[in-house]
């Protein structure tokens, strides 16, 4: 008999961290994409979304929702205690040239405080530049995770677009 999923593992999908017998599960997000939580939000974001500042001199860089989702991760042990992380190209949507809060950085975390604003959460912690530890009030499943995670990306991605003076067509 195979070993059963925690509560928090997303059924029909092989996480691609933990052991058997070991309740740690983590994801990537193009592996969730298909899961209703996670198509709920992907439908509401536009097609591409635009960097909000030039990187390199190479104009504007883009980012498709499926190249969102593959950036992304969610891992836990317990459904309650979540890592939420990404690739540099999400990072560039959100907080380029992020360095931990000084008196020259933008007041506030944009990412930070969306994944804060969010029901059910009680902490959450922008731990290193492309990882955030968020601990929720009840067990969430990894895909409603994912929909949260990407949910507080493009909230943070409209916020940091504001605070630069730019109006985002979506």
């Amino acid at each position: 008999m195979a070993p059963s999923l925690p509560a928090y593992a997303v059924p029909d999908v092989e996480p691609v961290g933990g052991a058997a017998g070991l309740p740690r599960v983590s994801y990537f997000g193009d592996q969730l994409a298909t899961c209703a939580a996670v198509t709920a939000v992907l439908d509401r974001l536009p097609a591409v979304l635009t960097m909000i500042e030039d990187c390199g001199g190479q104009g504007p860089l883009t980012v498709t929702r499926a190249d969102l989702c593959a950036q992304l991760s969610v891992g836990t042990s317990d459904g309650l205690n979540w890592g939420l992380s990404f690739d540099d190209e999400v990072g560039l949507l959100v907080q380029p040239n992020y360095v931990p809060p000084s008196p020259e950085s933008d007041p506030g975390d944009p990412l930070e405080a969306a994944l804060a604003a969010q029901p059910d959460v009680d902490l959450a912690y922008h731990y290193d530049r492309e990882y955030f530890e968020v601990r929720m009030a009840r067990v969430h499943r990894a895909d409603e995770m994912l929909a949260r995670w990407l949910d507080a990306i493009i909230t943070a991605h409209r916020e940091f677009a504001r605070r630069r003076g730019i109006d985002l067509p979506y």
